[in-house]
């Protein structure tokens, strides 16, 4: 007989995967450099359609992370822990511990002079999780979730999912803090999970008119519901956040097909760098401008401001990742044995399947 090879063979990631999480990591980015940009009314005619994408972010993000999750969860907890969970938690408490000090060390970023951080960060980071970096705690929490689910039926998992999302998109359950968020995109990550093989089915099917007609479609939508304040309505959250990701998928599709669109793929495949570092140029700028008092510019020079400041921030953490990606400990463990498997631990749990 001849041995089965002890590393199974792994498909390439389709492109478009990659797309669809750098558009939802530059949309994140610009919703940070509006929020902060709007403090010192420097935000232009984009501070208004903000929160019009709050459906679309992170929604496709949770989305996306989910497809990606589907093996890992028919792993042994400790290796799902060791190869996925243990990374994300490092780098939370590593990363709010500083940017927590960073905050501390800064004048006000916020023109009524309120702290920008408090030591009560620190110890509640569990509790009260970081509301820039509450992304990377909510993965391992998702994880396991969907681990110590992964037994029940799937439209069982997915139906708790809509419920709790339904609870906290309608403001029945309130908490003030990045846990809403949680609660109303846990669906996502979860129904990616199953919906992924059905996905990339229907992927080579997508067409340019599709984008255009979703994208028609959704900003609609958008603005109806916005207009009426529908979004606390039971399920009109959930339905329009859906339809958004059906839209980033589509979008991502078309735009993996042209070269041109390339860079959007390559941001997509460094999102946590990105994520982890965005908000530092941020914060230190905003604290800049309160210093010196900078008045309001025109609207037409302030609506591009977000949009500058954006891709700074994301060159910025590009270039940070580039120089120190090496270094133990800043993008990744300080010890490899928390997150490295055993080769011969995994192919001998291989054999014995």
């Amino acid at each position: 007989m001849t041995r089965a090879p002890s590393v199974a063979q792994v498909a390439p990631r389709e492109a478009w995967i990659d797309v669809a999480k750098g558009i939802a990591i530059t949309l994140v980015v610009l919703y940070h450099s509006i929020m902060y940009l709007d403090e010192v009314g420097l935000a232009g005619a984009l501070a208004p359609l903000n929160p019009l994408f709050d459906t679309f972010r992170m929604p496709l993000f949770f989305f996306m992370s989910g497809i990606l999750a589907a093996s890992a969860i028919r792993l042994p907890y400790w290796q799902l822990f060791r190869k996925r969970i243990s990374l994300l938690l490092y780098l939370y408490v590593a990363w709010v511990t500083l940017q927590t000090l960073f905050l501390l060390a800064l004048p006000p970023i916020s023109p009524s002079g309120a702290p920008n951080a408090t030591w009560a960060n620190l110890i509640t980071l569990f509790v009260r999780p970081g509301s820039n970096l509450w992304f990377i705690y909510a993965l391992p929490l998702f994880f396991t979730l969907a681990w110590l689910m992964r037994r029940w039926a799937p439209a069982v998992q997915v139906a708790l999912a809509t419920v709790i999302a339904v609870l906290f998109g309608s403001g029945v359950l309130h908490t003030g803090s990045p846990w809403d968020k949680m609660g109303k995109y846990v669906v996502f990550f979860i129904a990616a999970i199953y919906l992924g093989p059905l996905v990339r089915r229907r992927v080579p099917h997508v067409r340019w008119w599709h984008v255009a007609l979703l994208c028609l479609g959704y900003v609609a939508l958008v603005v109806i519901t916005t207009k009426l304040t529908l979004t606390k309505v039971p399920f009109v959250l959930l339905v329009l956040s859906a339809f958004a990701v059906v839209v980033g998928i589509t979008v991502a599709v078309v735009l993996a097909r042209i070269p041109a669109f390339d860079f959007v793929r390559s941001l997509g495949s460094r999102t946590l760098p990105i994520y982890l570092v965005h908000t530092f140029p941020m914060t230190a700028l905003a604290a800049i401008l309160v210093a010196f008092d900078v008045p309001p510019d025109p609207v037409v020079v302030a609506t591009l401001l977000p949009l500058l400041l954006c891709a700074g921030s994301i060159a910025v953490a590009l270039v940070l990742h580039w120089r120190f990606h090496t270094v133990p400990g800043i993008f990744t463990v300080p010890v490899k044995s928390w997150v490295i498997v055993r080769q011969r631990t995994v192919s001998s749990t291989n054999t014995q399947r």
